[in-house]
């Protein structure tokens, strides 16, 4: 299955919907990650949810990236969808 063509007609992640396990894909908008690959969310240390990446630090939080103007979408993010 091609996640990335299927992720072009998938909704973003719901930051109020995804749990640490989920998976999920990326748009290809992010420097640290490339389009199509799947990241398991995980939770730091703090607690927060986040995902691994080959930027500073090895992870990103959905900090910044959480539109709460659009309901909690996570931008550049779709759940994988089994």
């Amino acid at each position: 299955m091609d996640q990335l063509k299927e992720k072009e007609t998938m909704d973003y992640a719901n930051i109020n919907e995804v749990k640490e396990g989920d998976k999920l894909i990326a748009d290809g908008g992010f420097t640290s990650l490339k389009a199509g690959d799947v990241r398991e969310i995980i939770r730091t240390k703090d607690g927060d949810l986040a995902i691994h990446c080959s930027g500073p630090g090895g992870i990103n939080t959905f900090d910044g990236q959480v539109d709460h103007e659009r309901g909690g979408e996570v931008i550049g993010l779709a759940k994988e969808q089994t």
